[in-house]
């Protein structure tokens, strides 16, 4: 007569799995704040972009109208659409860009960081960028050299 053969058993054991979450959970401890700063740096990157562009574009509309001053109303032009925010790939603002001063002969635009997300507790704060190109912060921790790279 033959004896019965058990069949090996497959599969992993609770602690195997176990040492695998905590590996996994001390993987994503380590790589999500790294990750965070090199979106955080990508967002202030698209901010100065858009802040550039809404230069030109102020530039363009002095050309126009000899001042930077609306000629009707004598406040600030709005700026179009495509340069009021800085938002992310989904659509959520992540910068508000205006038109903060304004005179016949300077300006001075500001990207005001978004109240929720990610970069509303960004040490850089908001970007001002003023007609004479001079790049300062406002309600930042850091200085303006490292973050207008």
């Amino acid at each position: 007569m033959s004896v019965p053969t058990s069949r090996p058993q497959r599969g992993f054991t609770l602690i195997e799995l176990m040492v695998v979450v905590a590996i996994v959970g001390i993987l994503a401890a380590i790589a999500y704040p790294s990750y965070s700063s090199y979106v955080a740096r990508g967002r202030r990157a698209d901010a100065q972009k858009t802040l550039l562009e809404a230069l030109q574009y102020m530039q363009r509309y002095y050309v126009a109208n000899n001042s930077y001053l609306d000629p009707n109303s004598g406040k600030p032009p709005t700026l179009p659409s495509s340069l009021a925010t800085v938002s992310t790939g989904s659509g959520n603002a992540v910068y508000n860009l205006t038109v903060s001063k304004a005179s016949q002969t300077d300006f001075e635009l500001v990207a005001t960081r978004d109240g929720a997300g990610l970069m509303s507790k960004d040490d850089c704060g908001d970007f001002v960028l003023e007609s004479s190109g001079s790049r300062d912060l406002k309600n930042n921790n850091w200085n303006v050299a490292a973050c207008w790279r």
